[in-house]
Order: structure tokens, then sequence, then C-alpha cells
């Protein structure tokens, strides 16, 4: 099967999409296949390269609608965010199953299935190829949940907003935090594609010991030794509720406010949108899982309900299904 991949990352979301692609890949058993990403994208491009895996740069729609027609897919794979119905009808004249992933624009209507993770609560449950739920989210590693009967003295939060951080969140978060005058252990994660003053989140530490800034791609070893996770609601929520550890969301952009998962009901205590977020509410979020001990174990509660672990198989299988029924429907047509 040769497989065309459109892929996309956003400055809130950061990188998982990518990693969404590396584990499914092997998973539909074709090493035929290339991932099709904007030339301006140049941290997903590296990210692809690091990992070794096929990439096509393109310009623009007409440079992509040309490398496409190039390759001559069997199937197409797109998790580029929400698409326009114009491009995926012209997409759709190279006759082959269109896949898509977190896609909440007009296209998705066009795609044969789509995989809504960051769903919103669905309105419309009549549309039979959205597959809404967790499902589409795919881990990247295993994860063992983290042993949570006891809170850590002090307490140690983690905060974590992905890749570029556009709304300064991380400094947010930590201005909020250091006028808590109890004692706590805070670490900073930011990674390379911080695009603010790291500078900044280090004179904090200046002045705190327990405050630490600390610069890395792979969070999961410090989220797991957390009590509470910060962080934003788009792809983290899911990593955090592995390890079933409380965790206050304060959104990173308008379009995760309305995002179902990262809710009350599954274990977060969602705060809004984080750029508008009082100093008192997300003080009173923080001391509210320190001080109330059955408030914690409810949220950890509600998180050990969710099981990703078959998700990968599923998503291949669903994927396979639909790529025979739409050969199935072209013999029928002929």
């Amino acid at each position: 099967m040769k497989l065309a991949y459109l892929l996309n990352t956003f400055p809130h979301r950061g990188l998982y999409p990518a990693d969404r692609a590396n584990a499914l890949l092997p998973a539909l058993k074709t090493s035929d296949y290339i991932i099709f990403v904007p030339s301006t994208n140049t941290s997903l491009l590296n990210y692809l390269e690091k990992r070794h895996m096929k990439t096509c740069a393109f310009n623009n729609n007409a440079h992509l609608l040309e490398e496409l027609k190039s390759f001559n897919p069997d199937c197409m794979i797109h998790d580029s965010g929400n698409s326009e119905k114009d491009l995926i009808r012209r997409i759709k004249s190279l006759n082959c199953p269109l896949i898509h992933f977190d896609d909440h624009g007009d296209g998705g209507t066009l795609a044969d299935l789509v995989f809504q993770a960051l769903y919103e609560n669905p309105k419309d449950l009549s549309k039979e190829h959205f597959v809404y739920g967790l499902t589409g989210y795919i881990p990247s590693q295993t994860i063992l949940p983290k042993n949570n009967n006891t809170t850590q003295d002090p307490p140690h939060i983690v905060v974590a907003f992905p890749h570029e951080d556009p709304e300064n969140l991380t400094y947010r978060t930590l201005r909020h935090l250091v006028q808590l005058h109890i004692p706590l252990q805070i670490s900073v994660l930011v990674d390379e594609h911080y695009k603010h003053d790291i500078l900044d989140l280090k004179r904090f530490a200046l002045t705190r010991k327990s405050i630490k800034i600390i610069s890395t791609s792979e969070p999961t070893t410090i989220i797991t030794t957390s009590d509470i996770v910060i962080t934003s609601g788009s792809y983290m929520p899911f990593l955090v509720a592995q390890f079933q550890i409380p965790c206050i969301i304060l959104c990173a952009h308008e379009e995760e406010v309305n995002y179902a998962f990262p809710q009350e009901g599954h274990g977060f205590a969602n705060l809004g949108l984080g750029r508008k977020i009082k100093q008192s509410y997300l003080q009173n979020a923080v001391m509210e899982i320190i001080l109330h001990d059955n408030r914690r174990k409810a949220y950890i509660h509600k998180q050990k309900n969710f099981d990703f672990t078959a998700n990968l198989v599923e998503v291949a299988e669903l994927i396979e299904q639909t790529i025979a029924n739409k050969k199935a429907e072209e013999e029928i047509a002929r």
C-alpha cells in the first residue's frame, strides 16, 4: 500500500501528531509512504528527520497536489488540523480513501473516516464516519501509572505547556505559583521550541531553590514524579491521564475551551482560557488538590477509567476496514 500522510503541527499543541504517525505507520505495515509537511514548519521537518521518516516539504496547496499526483497513493491520512472543503475535494480526485485526525474543518465531511480525539460534545451524532472519543489518541510510549497513595512533602507541581507556548502560559503560571506562600517543589518544563525568554523563568528560580527550570524534550520523565500537573487542553491531558495524576487545565487557545476530554468529569480541573485566568482561581485550584485528599483521589479515580492501550490496534483495523470497503465499492461500481 502506498500511503500519503499529510502532517502539520501548531504552536500551542506540540509535536504529538508526529508521534502518532510514528506509531501508526508500522501498525499499517507499509514502508511505501511519504509524509507531506508544509515547508514553513521547520521544527516538524527536523523532528521527522531525526526519526528517519520519509518527508516531502511542499510550498502551497498547488505544490502539494502536484506531489500527491506524482506519488499516486492508495490511501491518504490527513493530520494537519482543520481542513478546507476545496482542498479536500481536489484531493478526492485522486480516488483513494481519506482518513482524517482531529479535523473540525469543512473538509472533514468529505473524508471516509475521521478520528476526533480533540472532540467537542458532538451535536450531530448522525455523522457515521466520525469516531468521537479517545480512540484517536495513540500513546507514543508505554506508561505505567504513578503510585498516588500519598502527596510528597512538599508537594511537587509540574508546569508543562507544549511547544512554542504562544500565550506564555508557562511564565503566567509560575508567576502565580510563587505568590503561594507555602512549601512547594515546582518544575517548569520547556523545550527547544519555547519562543519566549527563558531567563525570565530563571529569575524566579533565583528567588527559590525549590523552583527548577528544566529544558527537556522528554516531559514524561519529570511528569511521573509530580503530584499536580498544570498544562494546556489539547494532547497533554491524554498523556497525564495515563499517569493518573491530578491535572489543572489552562487552555492555550479558544478552541481548547470546548474540548470534552479535559473536563471535571474525566478527572481534570479545567479553569478555562489561560490568558484570562485570575491568580486566585489558579491558586485555589492548587490548594484544593493539596489540602483535600478526597478531592485529589476523586481526580485520580476518574482518570483510572481510561485505557488507551488498545487504541493503536483499533485505529489500524478501522483504517484497513475503510480501505477494504472503498475497494469493494469501486468493484461494485465497475
